[in-house]
């Protein structure tokens, strides 16, 4: 992404959630005079409520384009300079959702009914152990990575058979290159040792090899 394009997504994100948090005040507002009218002017109550049902789905309809657009950002290294996805991305590098990833792995292995995970089985093993790993930080950029091998049915060459299955490895190995040691802070589960800035460095470097 070019930096226009950057600061466009910004922009963006910053009117959807600002319209998100209008919308969905006005139609609390809204259900409240139609809780109040129905005592005292019933004939004003179904109005407000029904226009109060229109406002929430605006603000609904809002939520999930400001999601959408924030999940594809996720995928654009430039991106990252805007903290509201850089802040996603870190959110996915946390101990919780690396302990669920491992958990993600472990139980496909335990099923064992995917080709492509048994001839990955020994990556895919190293990788649930270091995700587990409270020792290890992991790149914000390889969190996300690993999150949509795991989880995506479309882009995840895990999954979609479709796709090379030769991809499978050469992104283990990717994801497994983001990790480093660290210390976590086991209350928040972010790490403590690695400035912002330098993790932030590390996952631009990282980020060009999964373009």
């Amino acid at each position: 992404m070019i930096a226009r394009a950057v600061e466009d997504a910004g922009y963006r994100l910053h009117d959807l959630r600002l319209e998100e948090r209008e919308d969905g005040a006005l139609a609390v507002a809204a259900f409240g005079l139609a809780i109040a009218a129905s005592a005292v002017r019933p004939s004003f109550a179904l109005p407000l409520f029904l226009g109060g049902l229109f406002v929430a789905c605006r603000a609904v309809v809002a939520a999930w384009r400001r999601g959408d657009l924030l999940d594809r950002l996720l995928d654009e290294r430039d991106a990252y300079a805007l903290a509201e996805v850089r802040g996603r991305a870190e959110q996915e590098a946390t101990m919780a959702n690396r302990r669920m990833l491992g958990r993600a792995i472990r139980s496909r292995l335990e099923l064992a009914e995917n080709p492509r995970v048994v001839v990955n089985a020994d990556q895919l093993v190293e990788l649930a152990g270091e995700l587990d790993d409270p020792l290890l930080d992991l790149d914000p950029a390889c969190a996300v990575a690993c999150s949509r091998l795991l989880t995506d049915p479309v882009t995840s060459p895990l999954m979609n058979s479709s796709l090379p299955a030769d991809d499978v490895r050469s992104r283990l190995v990717k994801i497994r290159s983001g990790f480093h040691p660290g210390e976590v802070d086991p209350a928040t589960g972010i790490s403590r040792s690695r400035p912002p800035d330098e993790c932030m460095r590390r996952s631009r470097t990282l980020w060009g090899s999964f373009r």
